[in-house]
């Protein structure tokens, strides 16, 4: 009779998996995308705006409520962070420059990834990508509602 074998651990197991190396081709190829369509649009002078060039409509809840929303200036944000405008950047969204550096270093950690097989949920910890998260949905509603106080007085 032979003893038992002990699994090796989760690690190990899913390091080389087909899974990993499928969430590791999404986050190098959607932020990739993000990026190169940026390189492709111009930056909107009125600071918002920039994402209709890709024929979505304008902004709905800044035309239901004269707000802005908290996505406005975004795409702006991106063209300029593109094209090293740091400040056109930051003044058309400042939680866009964070959420564009997020973006932009995703891709080569995950085509690193992805070519070393390494688990994602090991990477991600490793960057402690919870508080990266946390730190940009608190810079995203604090910039939202300073545009929105300043949209009102």
């Amino acid at each position: 009779m032979q003893p038992p074998r002990h699994a090796p651990p989760t690690a190990q197991v899913a390091s080389g998996s087909l899974v990993s190396r499928i969430a590791w081709f999404f986050l190098f190829a959607i932020p990739l995308a993000v990026v190169i369509t940026a390189t492709q649009l111009t930056p909107s002078g009125l600071g918002f705006g920039t994402h209709t060039q890709l024929g979505l409509p304008p902004c709905g809840f800044m035309a239901a409520t004269g707000l802005p929303c908290p996505g406005c200036g975004l795409t702006t944000c991106f063209s300029h962070m593109v094209r090293f405008e740091f400040v056109e950047a930051a003044r058309a969204n400042p939680f866009g420059v964070p959420l564009f550096l997020v973006t932009f270093f995703t891709i080569p950690v995950a085509g690193m990834g992805f070519l070393r097989g390494t688990n994602v949920i090991d990477t991600l910890e490793r960057f402690h990508f919870e508080k990266i998260a946390i730190m940009l949905a608190l810079c995203s509603i604090s910039v939202w509602f300073i545009k929105v106080g300043i949209t009102l007085f």
